[in-house]
């Protein structure tokens, strides 16, 4: 007795008219479907296996099965929408880009152009914009008649400003004017020195044969100052006499520190 196991299939009785004949019998296909996936058939001429895609049906799935092939739905004749910095259909002809304007500069784009960012939730950004504040303090202040100081470069008053830059990104670059004005008494024969810091701004000498009173200019320094970002500075000014001869005094002294702060 002959037996066909798995897969073998025997026929005929063994004689000469009818002899055995053993093939092999096609085991069935088994096919198992995906996520993305529907399997269907046995793999056989009669039920060939065949694939096809599953598009998940939630609202705004851009994805559609066309006669060619799988395409992006949701455009015109199957092709992307596009709306605002953007242009194009997502076609081989007209790929999906951002829509730009020709650089109107001699410098070239590679050179020069800053960068766009993406926050957070997903919003283009430029660069930083530029800031641009100002700072300033001032003062006016009277003396009873005071004498000048022999010495020099002698700190009469010490005046300050602070200075912050608002930009957390980027250095500040601060454009600082300092000013004084101070008002001397000068008897005749008499010299008086008035500066910033240890720069003499200031210097009259009264040669004449009478007292001169309110004898003033008012003079100015202007420096600059890097800030660090987010950061605070404060500006000194030190107010400074010296070379006082004759009697000469001062009765009086303005002053001023302003900045304009500026990161770009």
């Amino acid at each position: 007795m002959i037996v066909a196991g798995d897969g073998i299939q025997v026929d005929g009785a063994g004689s000469p008219s009818n002899p055995i004949v053993i093939t092999a019998k096609p085991a069935p296909l088994v096919v198992a479907d995906s996520s993305c996936i529907t399997l269907s058939g046995l793999g056989t001429t009669a039920a060939p296996l065949s694939a096809a895609p599953r598009l998940d049906p939630a609202p705004g799935n851009l994805l559609a099965c066309g006669p060619d092939g799988l395409v992006v739905a949701g455009g015109t004749g199957g092709t992307v929408a596009t709306g605002c910095g953007l242009t194009g259909d997502g076609s081989t002809g007209s790929p999906v880009s951002v829509a730009v304007r020709d650089w109107p500069h001699s410098c070239t784009v590679d050179a020069a152009a800053g960068g766009v960012y993406c926050d957070g939730a997903g919003v283009l950004r430029s660069e930083p914009r530029t800031r641009v504040t100002r700072a300033s303090t001032a003062g006016d202040q009277a003396y009873s008649a005071t004498p000048v100081p022999a010495g020099r470069d002698v700190v009469i008053a010490t005046k300050s400003l602070v200075m912050t830059n608002s930009d957390t990104c980027r250095q500040a670059i601060a454009q600082v004017v300092v000013s004084i004005d101070v008002d001397f008494t000068l008897p005749a024969n008499s010299s008086a020195v008035a500066g910033i810091g240890n720069d003499d701004m200031q210097a009259f000498v009264n040669r004449g044969s009478s007292t001169a009173t309110a004898v003033h200019t008012q003079v100015t320094k202007t420096f600059q100052r890097n800030i660090p970002a987010g950061g605070t500075l404060t500006e000194p000014l030190a107010i400074t006499m010296g070379r006082g001869t004759g009697g000469a005094t001062y009765t009086r002294i303005q002053w001023s520190i302003q900045a304009l702060i500026i990161s770009v």
